[in-house]
């Protein structure tokens, strides 16, 4: 890739790719782009996006104030929060309104363009359902490192839930 280009691209690719992903077609004929594929998951497939996405997701449409969101994902610090937010908030895909007073009051929610993340987030959390003892089974097998540091991860960062009574 030439230094200075946008890593937005729409159908353009590399020209030194041995492969053409512009061939390849989605279902409904539209031209896969594996570089804009790869900027989206650049932006969402880090630890705390998704969960900050689905809890503005789960506000339909009500702005949730910056304690809220701290609140309902009790493992994320407070600077790493305001990191997410910045992102997403410059990707287009989480509002942010400023009130003047004391103490400050920031509130966010989904932009259109965030809440049309919701049906995609929602056939991968589909896939990833389906197919989890499968991934599963091909881990144990061929990359069982790989697989505890994922089962690690998960238990560090979801939060469990409580027993029932």
């Amino acid at each position: 890739m030439q230094v200075g280009t946008s890593w937005l691209y729409t159908s353009q690719m590399d020209t030194n790719s041995d492969i053409d992903f512009r061939r390849e077609l989605a279902e409904d004929g539209q031209p896969l782009c594996a570089r804009m594929i790869c900027a989206t998951l650049d932006l969402i497939a880090n630890k705390w996006a998704v969960p900050i996405i689905l809890t503005l997701a789960r506000a339909k449409g009500e702005p949730l104030r910056f304690s809220d969101l701290s609140r309902a994902i009790p493992l994320i610090t407070q600077k790493e929060l305001t990191k997410q937010l910045r992102a997403l908030e410059a990707a287009g895909m989480v509002g942010r309104r400023v009130y003047a007073a004391v103490p400050p009051k920031v509130e966010y929610w989904l932009t259109d363009l965030g809440s049309s993340l919701k049906p995609v987030l929602h056939a991968l959390a589909r896939w990833s359902a389906e197919k989890q003892p499968e991934l599963v089974r091909h881990l144990a097998k061929n990359d069982p490192k790989t697989l505890a540091a994922i089962a690690a991860k998960r238990s560090a960062t979801v939060p469990q839930a409580a027993p029932a009574d």
